[in-house]
């Protein structure tokens, strides 16, 4: 596909801006662009600005043009397609000779449709090399149909994508910290859940190996990779320097995996205390049958205050739908070697699989009964584009064309996406009991120690700021509305805290 030469001396990000957690891959792909001499901007739509108007902000175009970016580019998951679509559908107006550039989840699994959106190209999986050939080449003037992982429309209108061959990204690439706000993340203290402390985000390795129907994507390729201990030392040091923080919370799908590397990692750790002189925390994600007793010592020694696992359900009939490749009974063993350890125990439960009945419930509530866990997370299952399930319910009739314009939001909304058989109201109760059985050690968690005196005082400070957005936080509460109590307390929190600085 010839192109003229163009060079690309400023690139403007764009992040749809979803949950509390920071852009970590925009961040990541800040560092790349700035190794070539690139000079980038970070600018965020948030979604209530998109849900209630359905376009993007003009302080946002306001900021673009005073950038005047020579790239765009966007990133974004499923659940944020709908803002995706509506951010590049008017840059593409506004900006007709300024490349555009999709990437994350859902792109690579719809290239063709954010391409017709707007897109002038869509990186398909990890972006951290392909941006780099794509803007050698646009600055060339030749070479796009040489990039693997790249898709666009060629002279003749047809979709050009090269698959395969694609160079694995550098984990050790620490990202920018400084193109966010990223104290701000750091003090809306929602990083861990049940827990009220000033966290920073760690990764420590990426991938995973399971092949959970409602999770893979063979795009992002395959198996679990680690980041060097060297790398993640030098990441811990400088957040540590650099951010008033007590916490990192790992964000590796598989931390607590392989013995020998948790051990060297908590080793490391505490040599990090030492060195800064000061006690620092985290907290990481553990299998049911993958921890063990040595790994769990090294984690209480090096200040682990939180696991969370994946437990999905207590029925083994559940996680073999879900072909989790997990054992129920393995949860006994792992929880009997956390009790007593002072680690917080937070588990993620799934509700609303086809074919679920009751007595699947009563199952996952006997075993949260028996080992206690501090808090719980629920969510309905979601047949995320890109994963075995999505095409599964497709083809099974549990997912309408019909409903994709809506689906992404529905679950987050409380209403599940799949027609499968099973009552919305049955759900709504199933999910409301799952979350009521950690519901008083989940209070009791937030207000101890000194998280309590943090956590009163930045709400008594809400309250006063925003009286009637506190008065419908504590309505939900007392009414055990758990996903609505946290929708309407993350928007505060976006106002009150991350929204304050206008560079994101």
């Amino acid at each position: 596909m010839p192109i003229v030469p163009k060079k690309i001396n400023k690139v403007a990000l764009i992040y749809p801006v979803k949950t509390f957690m920071p852009p970590l891959g925009l961040m990541t792909i800040t560092t790349v662009l700035r190794k070539l001499g690139k000079e980038v901007a970070i600018f965020s739509v948030f979604d209530y600005e998109y849900i209630e108007r359905a376009q993007v902000p003009e302080h946002v175009l306001d900021q673009l043009r005073r950038f005047a970016p020579d790239m765009i580019g966007i990133g974004f998951m499923s659940a944020e397609w709908l803002p995706g679509k509506v951010i590049i559908e008017r840059l593409s107006e506004v900006y007709k000779d300024v490349p555009i550039v999709a990437g994350g989840r859902h792109p690579s699994s719809f290239p063709q449709d954010v391409l017709q959106w707007g897109a002038d190209y869509v990186v398909v999986g990890e972006g951290e090399t392909t941006i780099t050939y794509l803007i050698d080449a646009l600055e060339a003037g030749n070479g796009l149909g040489e990039i693997h992982g790249l898709s666009f429309f060629d002279d003749d209108g047809k979709q050009f994508f090269k698959p395969g061959g694609k160079e694995k990204a550098d984990l050790d690439i620490v990202p920018a910290y400084d193109i966010v706000p990223y104290q701000n993340f750091i003090d809306a203290r929602l990083a861990l859940v049940g827990r009220y402390v000033k966290a920073g985000w760690l990764s420590t390795s990426r991938g995973c190996f399971s092949k959970c129907i409602y999770c893979r994507d063979p795009n992002f390729g395959k198996g679990l990779r680690f980041r060097s201990l060297d790398s993640v030392k030098e990441d811990i040091k400088f957040q540590s320097t650099h951010y008033d923080l007590t916490c990192f919370l790992i964000i590796d799908e598989m931390f607590a995996i392989r013995e020998q590397r948790v051990l060297e990692f908590c080793n490391m750790f505490i040599e990090i205390q030492k060195e800064l002189n000061r006690k620092l925390h985290f907290a990481a994600s553990a299998r049911i049958d993958t921890l063990t007793e040595s790994m769990v010592e090294a984690m209480k020694a090096a200040g682990c205050i939180q696991l969370s696992f994946g437990l999905e359900s207590g029925s083994q009939r559940i996680h073999d739908f879900l072909q989790t490749n997990k054992n129920v009974e393995t949860a006994t063993r792992s929880f009997s070697i956390l009790k007593g350890s002072g680690i917080d125990i937070f588990v993620n439960l799934i509700v609303g699989v086809p074919g679920e009945t009751e007595y699947d419930i009563r199952e996952t509530l006997e075993l949260i009964k028996r080992f206690k866990p501090e808090t719980v997370g629920v969510s309905y299952l979601t047949a995320y584009p890109g994963t075995p399930l999505f095409e599964m319910a497709l083809e099974k009739g549990w997912l309408k064309q019909s409903d994709l314009d809506s689906l992404i939001y529905k679950h987050t909304f409380g209403e599940s996406q799949l027609h499968c058989g099973i009552e919305p109201s049955v759900l709504k109760r199933r999910k409301q009991q799952l979350y009521n059985a950690t519901l008083r050690s989940t209070m009791l968690n937030l207000f101890k120690g000194y998280e309590s005196i943090a956590l009163i005082r930045d709400m008594l400070l809400l309250g006063l700021r925003d009286f009637a957005g506190a008065s419908s936080l504590i309505k939900s509460a007392f009414r055990f509305d758990i996903d609505k109590a946290k929708e309407i307390y993350r928007l505060l929190l976006f106002r009150d805290r991350i929204l304050k600085d206008t560079r994101i």
